[in-house]
Formats: C-alpha cells, structure tokens, sequence
C-alpha cells in the first residue's frame, strides 16, 4: 500500500451502490473512523454534473485504498458522468481506483431476494444489458480481489477489521522497505562527499567544491524524505 500524501491522515473512499447498500456504507464509515481512517467524499451522491464528477475522483485520488461493497444492484449508468455508456457509477470509480493504483478492498453481500430495492427494477430499459454487465463486473473484481462474504452490518465490520489488519501490515513492510532504500542512499552520498573533500585537498578545489555542494542537496532530500515516512 502506498501512503498517500495528500492527507495526513489515513483514508478510505467506499464505493457502492447507494439505494441499497446506505446503510452497509455507514457501517464501513463508522468503523473506519472507530480506527482513526478519515472516510472521503462519503455523502457525495452520484449526478450528472461535473461538480459531482470532480468530487468523486478527488475523493479516489486522496484515498489510501478503496473499500468496494457489492450487493445485487449494478447501479445508475450516467453517461454525462462517466463518458460510458455501459459502466454504472460504481464500476466507473472502481476503473478509476484501479487507473490510479489504489488498492481494492473488496466485500460482496449475501442479498435478501425478497427486498426489492435490494435487487436493478426489471422495468428499467436497460435491465438486460444492466444485468450482463454486472455479472462482468463481479467476475472482474473475484479474479482480481479475492473479496470476502457478508450477510450483515456486524459481519461486515468484523470482516473489515481483519482487512485493516492485513493492509497496514503490508504498508508497514513497505515504508520499512523504502526507509531502507533511503538510509542505504544517504549513505552513498556521505560516502561521495567524503571522497569529494579529499579530491578538493589534492589540489582539484573547483571540482570538489561543486561535488560537494551537489552532495549536501541530495542528502538534505533524502533527509527530508525520510522525515515524511
């Protein structure tokens, strides 16, 4: 997982269905902020409008990881939102997360068939191609996320507890990892300046001089890099 430096908090961006799945959503909001996760642009409603856009993709950018929640609803399809005319909102900020690198934590819900708001209206034009294009959508997500099953709110905060648990784990890994690559750099450069500073006192001043100066920048980069993981 790689920090995000937009925030300087943790944060997630939760991407659902909203008929359905409101309350799933606040149930993932609540946890995550139990946790100390800043949740972003949570009640910020799909609309054909650019300002609606715009905060959504805000909202994925300044994310750490994104939270996908999938029920049995493919969702509004907003061509005037998503320049698409097959991807409903939701599978549109799903590409999105993916474009931008963000790690997907997937949880698919075990649906009650008998809640019609659960469930695309058969009314609906678009029904048919809304139901072929959500089955791709779910293959998509199984092959890539391996997402995990709930049936209700508690089942799903537990569910996402372990996801945290495995996510920190592997951004702890990582910024060890880079705090390492970073050290082993300092090192080098102290190592040339230090080389440059005998090459000066041999009698080439002008060259030390100009090595040493290029030396003490980037170390005070890598420094300051180090400041920030």
């Amino acid at each position: 997982m790689k920090v995000n430096t937009h925030t300087s908090h943790p944060s997630a961006f939760i991407s659902s269905t909203f008929v359905d799945l409101r309350e799933d959503r606040a149930k993932v909001a609540d946890t995550l902020k139990a946790r100390g996760l800043n949740v972003n642009a949570l009640d910020i409603r799909p609309a054909s409008n650019q300002s609606s856009r715009n905060e959504i993709l805000k909202g994925i950018e300044e994310s750490d990881f994104v939270i996908l929640l999938i029920g049995d609803r493919f969702g509004s399809i907003l061509k005037n939102m998503t320049g698409n005319e097959s991807q409903s909102i939701t599978f549109w900020e799903y590409k999105n997360a993916l474009q931008k690198g963000k790690p997907v934590i997937a949880y698919f819900k075990n649906v009650d068939g008998s809640d019609p708001k659960s469930h695309d209206a058969r009314s609906d034009p678009l029904y048919k191609q809304k139901r072929e294009q959500f089955e791709y959508f779910k293959e998509l997500v199984k092959k890539k996320h391996n997402p995990a099953f709930y049936s209700d709110l508690d089942d799903l905060a537990e569910q996402l507890d372990k996801s945290l648990i495995s996510i920190y784990r592997a951004g702890v890994i990582e910024l060890n990892n880079e705090i390492r690559k970073l050290k082993s750099e300092l090192s080098a450069i102290k190592s040339q300046t230090t080389s440059s500073t005998l090459t000066s006192n041999s009698g080439l001043h002008g060259l030390g001089s100009n090595q040493r100066q290029s030396n003490k920048k980037n170390a005070q980069r890598l420094r300051e890099a180090l400041t920030k993981v």
